[in-house]
């Protein structure tokens, strides 16, 4: 197994102001993402690779997605593709979550 190094960061007051908009930014696609996968039929859901092609029309409509890069916004809609086909085991039927459930 590999190990990554982790470094601790401390951003100006600036940039931290901008990490937590992109954050906040992400966030919001990922519940626009939940949204659409909840409220478009069956038919028209598809995959991820499918959803990434519904971005373009999510920035003319919601222009905050245009302050984030494109690349970034598509792992965003891969992440909770990801997360809906990995539904842990027990979860459906009312069991707490393992620290190893939700950390995927």
């Amino acid at each position: 197994m590999e190990y990554s190094h982790r470094y601790h960061a401390y951003p100006t007051q600036e940039v931290a102001e901008q990490l937590d908009y992109h954050i906040d930014v992400h966030r919001q696609a990922y519940n626009y993402t939940l949204y659409e996968y909840e409220n478009t039929d069956a038919d028209d859901i598809g995959s991820a690779y499918k959803h990434h092609s519904r971005l373009p029309d999510w920035k003319t409509e919601f222009p905050v997605f245009s302050d984030v890069n494109s690349k970034a916004l598509q792992r965003t809609v891969t992440r909770f593709y990801r997360r809906t086909r990995r539904i842990p085991r027990g979860l459906t039927s009312g069991m707490k979550p393992t620290t190893r459930d939700t950390n995927h």
